[in-house]
């Protein structure tokens, strides 16, 4: 039918069938994010199955080998979490001193910095156990009671959500949207990596045919800036995963496997994998050892994987390869956060480096032209 329109009515068509499909497709991008996810799972590993079929492996057979390699490690990775996560709850519900054991430890700390800023000031001193539980709890007063100050502290969390118990069901929603995210991507992505050389050829092929060469040139960054970007991220969460467990481990920190994995996978969403697995790490080992001493060596280590992850993993495995401004990514993460929750912050900085390429393509070469166009030529046009 819309062959036998003429190239202007067809064009309009096309393009208010366009903007329908973006705006359901926007409609129900809950839906999609599994689905897009599982298509960049295949175009990541696709590689790796083009490799196994030039040893003499079948499709099907190397497709099955990487996801049982793969389901292999993530369960004995998910066991290990597992088991320290579920002792850690079990220490901290039967421990019935905790409080008691919290308020020596900040004692015999607050002691010794005192003395310490004693010798720079006399009138420096920490502010003691009472004045700090009393800040503690009007703030979980305030924090319960009135909004604005709820607003304030949690971010406009409990605000934003009307009250508490809307709040836990759009909490227990994301974590049962994750937990469905976890088990359909895997499956989009078994059965793209059987598809994806049809699918891609169903798109080139209708593709405009004097704007193809240059379209997929730009389809053909893209997939590799993500690819190399997703695969790269993985890689260096899993070092600095590895090296904060060992480094835990050997200066003696409780639940190393549980923090030092779990902190470098978080890494995944910028800044969150190292503040929520320092935080955690010192809480615990300021229980067993004291605060200075977790102080130093949760500082000491995550420190060093820090310099790590900054200046020998990520030069080393990623490069330059999004190309972006440190505050092109504060915004993005921030951004993507707001519009698209969790999955946002993960597929922010990529998708903004997508962005980034298009604009690099398309936009500016016309800019320049347009740029270099003397008044004269524009005037006669």
């Amino acid at each position: 039918m819309l062959e036998r329109l003429s190239p202007t009515r067809r064009n309009l068509a096309l393009l208010v069938l366009f903007a329908l499909v973006l705006w359901f497709a926007w409609t129900i991008r809950a839906v999609l994010n599994p689905l897009l996810l599982g298509y960049l799972c295949a175009y990541i590993l696709h590689p790796l199955v083009v490799r196994l079929e030039a040893r003499g492996f079948k499709r099907r057979t190397a497709v099955n080998l990487i996801f049982l390699v793969g389901f292999l490690g993530c369960g004995l990775l998910a066991l290990g979490l597992w088991t320290q996560g579920r002792s850690l709850a079990r220490d901290v519900l039967q421990n019935a001193t905790l409080a008691d054991q919290l308020k020596g430890q900040f004692e015999s700390a607050k002691t010794a910095i005192d003395a310490w800023l004693g010798k720079i000031s006399p009138t420096l001193a920490l502010p003691d156990w009472p004045t700090v539980k009393h800040w503690f709890d009007d703030l979980v007063r305030n924090f319960g009671q009135d909004k604005e100050q709820a607003a304030k502290v949690s971010g406009a969390g409990l605000a934003a959500a009307g009250s508490a118990g809307t709040w836990l069901i759009a909490f227990f929603g994301d974590v049962l949207a994750f937990l469905l995210l976890l088990l359909l991507v895997p499956i989009y992505a078994y059965f793209l990596l059987f598809e994806l050389k049809r699918v891609n050829a169903f798109v080139a092929r209708y593709l405009p045919r004097s704007e193809k060469v240059r379209i997929l040139r730009i389809g053909d960054q893209i997939g590799q800036m993500l690819a190399s970007f997703f695969r790269g991220r993985l890689l260096v969460c899993l070092i600095k995963g590895v090296f904060l467990a060992l480094g835990m481990w050997m200066c003696g920190l409780p639940y190393a496997l549980l923090f030092g994995l779990g902190s470098g996978f978080l890494g995944l969403v910028p800044f969150v994998g190292a503040f929520a697995g320092f935080v955690g790490a010192l809480l615990v080992s300021t229980i067993d050892g004291g605060l200075v001493p977790a102080l130093w060596k949760c500082g000491l280590v995550f420190g060093l994987a820090e310099i790590l992850e900054g200046y020998v993993l990520l030069p080393k495995i990623l490069g330059d390869s999004l190309g972006l401004h440190p505050i092109i990514v504060l915004f993005a993460l921030m951004a993507g956060g707001v519009a698209f929750g969790f999955f946002g912050v993960l597929i922010a900085l990529p998708l903004t480096a997508s962005v980034v390429i298009l604009v690099r393509e398309l936009v500016l070469p016309a800019l320049s032209r347009m740029a270099e166009e003397s008044p004269i030529h524009r005037g006669s046009g």
